[in-house]
């Protein structure tokens, strides 16, 4: 028996792709699947360009860049975000003038929305609490301290922000809107799923003390594809992306929990809102 989407699959022409056939995740472009790797790649050349560019020009003012310290690290994490959003617009643009639409920003059902993410996340916990009984990690990320989140107001809220808001918006456009997408024109469901995760948890690698939470990591980030391939929309995972960072970040950084949730209550009614703020599909 198929399933209802190898069901609705197209049959491709005679003589194209000799490999397993699998139309767009909502019918937008499809984009390659190599334009994933090779979009991640220059997303990071590029941080490490501009970076050189950043040093260049605070050298010749007769100052030295620093290397450490929380401005760096927020500055770099904006820039990273900032750049991997703009690596996959640039290479969806090969084929098709980029919408809002073709990454997943688009409108979903809300009751459909929250259930799907209900059961996602649940899943996650149910993993996560499965992998810390059996395996007793005793890793942990250190993201906001990185971050300068207990040095002060004024740091703590900045990195809130980055964490809660622009890391959930920009990590699920480009992995699971753009990386994940494009993956799905070569790979099962699962299969591109599996792939976004791995990549997804390696990139929060920030040292040895964070090896053993990274399988827990590339967990939420496959929950995060299913979610997508259910609603049709990044925008469930952006909301539950905000909800569970805006948790860890309360759970981490002393007196910062009426910020995160503010933060994630508003990341929460901006996903309902701004969507429907967005042009939809011509096809629509």
């Amino acid at each position: 028996m198929t399933s209802e989407l190898e069901q609705q699959q197209p049959v491709p022409p005679e003589g194209e792709y000799k490999e397993p056939y699998f139309e767009s995740l909502d019918g937008g472009p499809r984009w390659p699947a190599w334009f994933a790797p090779a979009a991640f790649v220059a997303g990071v050349l590029a941080v490490f360009i501009v970076i050189a560019v950043i040093q260049v020009i605070v050298a010749a003012t007769g100052h030295d860049l620093p290397t450490k310290g929380a401005g760096v690290e927020l500055g770099g994490t904006l820039i990273q975000d900032g750049l991997l959003v703009a690596a996959a617009i640039v290479f969806a643009a090969r084929v098709a003038p980029p919408r809002p639409w073709q990454f997943g920003l688009r409108v979903t059902p809300l009751a459909k929305a929250v259930n799907a993410a209900l059961l996602a996340y649940g899943t996650f916990w149910l993993f996560s609490v499965a992998y810390q009984l059996i395996l007793h990690p005793h890793g942990k990320q250190t993201v906001a301290k990185d971050l300068g989140a207990n040095n002060g107001e004024l740091t703590l809220v900045l990195a809130a922000i980055l964490v809660i808001v622009v890391a959930p918006a920009c990590e699920e456009f480009f992995f699971r809107g753009f990386f994940f997408k494009a993956l799905r024109s070569r790979f099962s469901l699962v299969g591109a799923a599996l792939i976004d995760a791995v990549v997804f948890g390696a990139v929060h690698y920030t040292g040895s003390q964070t090896l053993s939470v990274l399988p827990v990591l590339a967990m939420l980030g496959f929950v995060f594809c299913m979610l997508y391939a259910r609603t049709g929309s990044i925008v469930p995972g952006i909301a539950l992306h905000a909800i569970n960072n805006s948790i860890s970040y309360a759970v981490t950084v002393h007196a910062s929990s009426g910020v995160a949730f503010a933060l994630g209550a508003g990341m929460v009614a901006a996903c309902i809102t701004v969507p429907r703020l967005l042009p939809a599909p011509a096809t629509q």
